[in-house]
């Protein structure tokens, strides 16, 4: 029952985004070259960011701080760049700053039992203040060359932007890595029923720290893929940014309580909330409107998880009389 709920789910979702597409198509100038090149350039890092997300949730915790690591990450790359260090040196420096700001948030998590939402909110704060602390001018970087915008400039055929040809295959890989691997199955295990996780032989906390670090590298490589698209960086516009990706990995089916959910189906959660957000523009509605979108999404996915879970615990419960807890599953 659960299975085919979440399926019927992904499939309503493909549909919704194709309808999107053509509505944009046939009201705007979205099918142009410049309006198809502009989707996909900004769709791509945050296609990276939602499977980064992903798979923190997947284990039944979530990052509030991952717009604020991947302000430090542009920064790094930034000011690589500035002092004529290569993309093939400035991208994995920006990686490895994700996978230590992240990293720690997942050790202090496991080390110190506190909730990942508390954790990640208060280094949300901390990240901020050195910001206006400590980086000169709050981490501003301004002219950068063809050295650092090669990468999030550049397209193949003059239409599909390099970003999205990374996007896609980050996609195919994760979908591959959740469905086939120990890690995958893992990360399932542990958000659907740690004690069960525990008797299956799988150590949690080493399991959600391997989830952090993953998504840090992840966050690395998506505030690198949009921060190259521009000459100049600022920490601070990364800032919020992970409410989006959260809306995106919910969207898609990604169960807010861990153990349950599809790297297919962030990705047409990230789509659908993209789509949704230009089409307000388009239709002339503020910045502020999108961020009251952005909270009415995550308040209808997770009325939508709480129901579908409540339902699965009826049913079960009908058919056993008990009901063990949640169980994580196979993409």
């Amino acid at each position: 029952m659960k299975k085919s709920i979440r399926m019927t789910r992904e499939v309503v979702l493909a549909i919704i985004v194709a309808v999107f597409i053509l509505f944009l198509s046939l009201t705007t100038n979205f099918n142009t070259v410049s309006g198809i090149y502009s989707f996909m350039l900004d769709i791509s890092p945050t296609i990276v960011a939602a499977i980064a997300l992903s798979l923190v949730i997947f284990t039944g915790n979530i990052d509030i701080s991952a717009g604020t690591i991947m302000g430090f990450v542009a920064y790094t790359a930034g000011k690589l760049a500035e002092a004529g260090i290569p993309f093939v040196i400035f991208l994995p420096a920006g990686m490895l700053v994700g996978v230590a700001l992240a990293g720690l948030n997942g050790y202090i998590t496991v080390k110190f039992k506190v909730p990942s939402i508390v954790v990640t909110l208060a280094m949300n704060m901390v990240h901020i203040g050195f910001y206006a602390t400590f980086l000169p001018m709050s981490g501003w970087i301004e002219n950068l060359g063809e050295n650092f915008t090669w990468f999030g400039r550049g397209r193949f055929l003059n239409i599909i932007p390099y970003g999205f040809v990374l996007a896609f295959f980050v996609s195919l890989l994760f979908m591959f890595i959740m469905k086939y691997t120990k890690f995958g199955k893992a990360l399932y295990a542990v958000g659907g029923s740690i004690q069960s996780a525990m008797y299956s032989g799988i150590d949690p906390d080493r399991t959600v720290i391997k989830a952090f670090l993953m998504e840090g590298l992840l966050l690395g490589i998506a505030a690198v893929m949009k921060a190259t698209t521009r000459s100049d960086v600022m920490p601070s516009l990364f800032i919020g940014r992970e409410l989006f990706f959260i809306s995106a990995a919910l969207v898609g089916g990604v169960s807010i309580f861990g153990g349950v959910g599809k790297i297919f189906g962030t990705v047409m959660g990230a789509l659908l909330v993209y789509l949704l957000s230009i089409s307000m523009i388009y239709l002339g509605f503020q910045d502020y409107y999108q961020f009251a979108l952005q909270g009415i999404i995550i308040l209808a996915a997770v009325y939508i998880t709480v129901t579908d879970f409540s339902l699965l615990k009826k049913s079960y419960c009908k058919e056993t009389d008990e009901f063990p807890g949640k169980k994580g599953e196979e993409a």
